[in-house]
Order: structure tokens, then sequence, then C-alpha cells
């Protein structure tokens, strides 16, 4: 099946949400205000608010993964029924630059989420999230500030990275090249060791490749080779 086609079916069997391009140009053109860098990972999962895309506003470098972002409910459904009033449940929701949003959340009408920030899988979130942290649970409460986040994951690579090491070992009977320890290079690699080509790219995502790469200049590894960080593995 070529490419072609297949890009064919998709769009006939998923519609708006074929792909990326196609669902964000939707949602822009239903008047939502939608940055740069904004990704929906498994976009079929994700649910939109389509009927008052006006009251959204997403900024730039944006992960959201399988979520769902209202901007109304219907609940005044209850209420009429009871009083025979209708009371709307229409309000904006504004993201910020740099957010995650973890698997299956959902952003209720009225939220706001400020810049470098983190949602955790199965949040609910619904008020004001303020930059720099992490929210989870539900209801979404701040659990850390971002800067704790990073101290603790920071903390956690090399035991995280043995412990792939010796996963892949048993998966597959053979150790790992440098490539495919893409999230834990840190750990061996600096500015002055040639990168192969996929971690090259890798520093390329989220649009500061300078910035990781000055990063890398002044970085100490925690082992001076790979060889070194395998030995410490075994």
């Amino acid at each position: 099946m070529t490419n072609l086609l297949k890009k064919f079916l998709k769009r006939i069997i998923f519609g708006k949400k074929c792909d990326q391009e196609t669902f964000i140009r939707f949602l822009r053109d239903g008047g939502a205000k939608i940055g740069e860098d904004v990704n929906f990972f498994l976009i079929q999962e994700c649910h939109i608010d389509s009927l008052n895309l006006h009251l959204l506003t997403i900024g730039n470098h944006i992960n959201i993964v399988s979520s769902m972002i209202l901007t109304h409910d219907y609940s005044w459904s209850v209420l009429k029924r009871k009083y025979g009033e209708i009371i709307g449940n229409q309000r904006p929701v504004k993201l910020g630059n740099n957010i995650f949003i973890g698997a299956d959340s959902i952003i209720l009408g009225g939220t706001i989420i400020e810049d470098n920030v983190i949602i955790g899988a199965h949040s609910v979130v619904s008020g004001f999230c303020e930059h720099d942290s992490v929210y989870a649970g539900n209801p979404a409460r701040k659990i850390m500030s971002l800067e704790e986040y990073y101290e603790k994951r920071k903390k956690k690579q090399f035991k995280e990275a043995k412990t792939f090491v010796r996963k892949w070992i048993d998966a597959y009977g053979t150790e790992p090249d440098e490539t495919k320890l893409h999230e834990y290079f840190y750990l061996f690699t600096n500015a002055n060791q040639p990168l192969p080509p996929t971690l090259d790219e890798k520093l390329k995502l989220c649009g500061n490749y300078e910035q990781s790469i000055n990063y890398l200049k002044e970085h100490t590894p925690t082992f001076k080779n790979f060889e070194e960080f395998l030995n410490a593995c075994r």
C-alpha cells in the first residue's frame, strides 16, 4: 500500500483527526488561537471542545497526550429541569507556553495554565496553574515546583539508564548502542565528543538547540565515555 493511499484512507477514516496539520488547521479555522510547535499525541483519542473554539488559546511548544479540553459543560440541564431557567456555563481556556499535558487528563472550562507547566496523567484541571510548576491529581493540585522536579529527575538518571540497559540485554541478548540511550546520553557525553546524527536530532527538539549545545559545552558528564557508562551498568 502506497503512502498516498494510506494518507487517503486515514483521512476518510479519521477526518479532521487524520494528522496533526489537519487537526490544528481545523481548530484555527474554528476560531482557536494556536501557537507553534503544538503536538497532539494519540490524536484520535484527544477531544477538544469544538462548540466554542473562539474560547480556546494554546501557546507555543505544547505537548498533549490523549486528553480532553472543555470550554463548556451541560450541567445546566439539571438546573433547567429543576428551575426552568437556563444558566450558561461557557468559559475560556488558556494554555501558555512550554506545557506538557499527560495522558487522559481533562482541562475544564475557565482554566488558565501558565508557562513551563507539567500536568500529570489522569489529572482533572480546573482554575489556575501557576508557571514553573508540576500539577497532578483529581482535582489537580500543585505537587512541586519545576525546579524541584528537575532536580528529582536528574538524581534518578543513572539508575533508570542502568535498568534500561539491563532490560535491553535481557530482551535482545546484546548491549544497546549509544543511540538507544537517546534520553540518557548526557550521562556520558559532552560537546567535546562528536554526536551521532540520531542524538544531534534529539537536541533539536523543543526549539532550543543552541541552548542544549551550550549546556553540553559546560557540562561534565558522570562518565568519560559510553564504554565507561556500559561498564557501570554491567
